[in-house]
């Protein structure tokens, strides 16, 4: 046990009964079960409250709630997928990947979790507890397992006590306990950090958060994704100036993401002449995010940014990036590629003589920021669970971090005469479209997170 935890028992078992002022506990007081995950099968799914009973106090809340990402992180369609038609079939076949059968289910679904209801059924056919993470999971949270929270290693303590983060709360219809625990990221980290059957990092949303500036100056994961606005919390409840808005906005938000970043272009001349060659350069910096950019489940999320030219004439001509440090035209990691990749999907989904997809499935040579995760062959994979390796390359954009993008264009001789627009656009995507259309998931959006442009002459 790490000295923080150390700590959280001593103040566990010093006041039972009452606030703790680094973690909180269950109906029966503070203990050491606060300190160690809850076991699957631990609580059936009635043990915990229904979010509609919240809902009729909680009116506001719940309703932002409802419309989250996280309220239906089982059931969105490409959890959905991953879990049933890559995942589960998975980790039937390969025994080292086996634990994933509950791991996935013990963050997206952890009421199914706590239930031993794994698999669950598929949404719409399971327990509506399944579908997602429910308002008195969350508040059920007394602590976590281990000195750095991951892998869905919380403790929980279902019951009439409600845990956040007031002292002052006078619930009508259930008890309320203050707890540290709800103001800080540590919260978030217990199923936005977690390691592969191998020990690989393959999401470290807190950690990443934890060495950024963010968390020098305090500034927490619920600051942005649960900001604080003037209201009430509950029916009868007293107006505050600090009410937390229950969005969780991200990954899933077009809002959240446009913005995220800024792009500046730069073009180091006013004057382009066909046959020379003309030198742009572009800032590119992570001005609101308090992780790297893209972040979580990082193997699978896209952000590009892509240079283009359009001359008097209308035609658009591309610019293309350069390889970055520590790649190489054969593994093409900092640049957009329609070459086949991600082999494993065929073991995975039990395909026989699979080709792979398009790694991409975008305009080649565009820069690629990205996190690269291998398998233990060593081969590119989408395949969290089946991940060895994590630390081959990252160019991902850190907290307030700026980068600076070199371009050498060299001129056509078609270029028309007369003004030029060069454009920068940073877009990400989700899922890569040609893995979304393997698993039949439709189309996958994509959102423009900032852009840029200016005007230079041709001669």
């Amino acid at each position: 046990m790490g000295t923080r935890n150390r700590t959280l028992a001593k103040c566990a078992i010093a006041l039972v009964g009452a606030a703790c002022a680094f973690c909180a506990g269950g109906d029966a007081g503070f203990t050491e079960e606060a300190l160690r995950k809850t076991p699957q099968g631990a609580h059936k799914y009635d043990a915990y409250e229904p979010s509609e009973r919240c809902a009729m106090c909680h009116k506001d809340i719940a309703a932002q709630f409802q419309q989250s990402a996280m309220a239906r992180a089982q059931a969105l369609p490409w959890d959905q997928a991953e879990y049933f038609k890559l995942a589960l079939p998975h980790a039937g076949r390969e025994p080292k990947v086996a634990p994933v059968k509950a791991g996935c289910i013990n963050c997206h679904a952890p009421q199914a979790f706590l239930a031993g209801d794994i698999p669950p059924a598929e949404a719409g056919k399971a327990d509506p507890k399944a579908d997602g993470v429910s308002c008195d999971m969350c508040h059920s949270i007394v602590g976590f397992e281990g000195d750095v929270p991951a892998n869905g290693g919380f403790a929980v303590s279902p019951g009439k006590v409600k845990h956040g983060p007031r002292a002052d709360s006078k619930p009508m219809l259930h008890e309320a306990r203050q707890s540290d625990l709800f103001k800080k990221s540590e919260l978030c980290g217990v199923c936005h950090n977690e390691t592969s059957p191998w020990g690989a990092w393959v999401k470290e949303t807190q950690r990443e958060w934890a060495q950024s500036p963010y968390a020098k100056a305090e500034i927490y994961c619920l600051s942005c994704h649960m900001p604080p606005a003037p209201g009430k919390a509950a029916t009868g409840a007293p107006e505050r100036a600090d009410v937390a808005q229950h969005i969780f906005q991200g990954a899933y938000s077009p809002n959240m993401l446009a913005g995220a970043a800024q792009v500046f272009i730069h073009p180091l001349g006013k004057e382009a002449q066909a046959g020379q060659r003309f030198e742009i350069a572009v800032t590119v910096q992570n001005s609101r995010a308090g992780h790297r950019i893209p972040t979580g489940s990082a193997e699978e999320r896209q952000l590009w940014l892509r240079i283009e030219a359009r001359d008097a004439a209308g035609k658009t001509w591309h610019i293309p990036a350069s390889l970055a440090p520590g790649d190489s035209p054969e593994k093409s990691y900092s640049v957009t590629t329609a070459k086949p990749a991600y082999f494993d999907l065929g073991k995975i989904m039990g395909l026989d003589d699979f080709k792979g997809v398009s790694r991409d499935a975008l305009p080649e040579g565009d820069r690629l920021y990205r996190k690269v995760y291998l398998n233990a062959e060593g081969q590119e994979t989408v395949a969290q669970w089946y991940t060895a390796d994590t630390d081959v390359f990252d160019n991902r954009l850190k907290p307030l971090e700026a980068v600076v993008e070199k371009y050498s264009w060299d001129v056509p001789a078609g270029l028309a005469k007369g003004e030029v627009e060069i454009k920068a656009v940073l877009s990400y995507r989700r899922l890569p479209q040609s893995v979304a259309d393997l698993v039949e998931i439709g189309e996958v959006p994509v959102v423009t997170v900032a852009a840029d442009q200016v005007t230079v002459t041709a001669k």
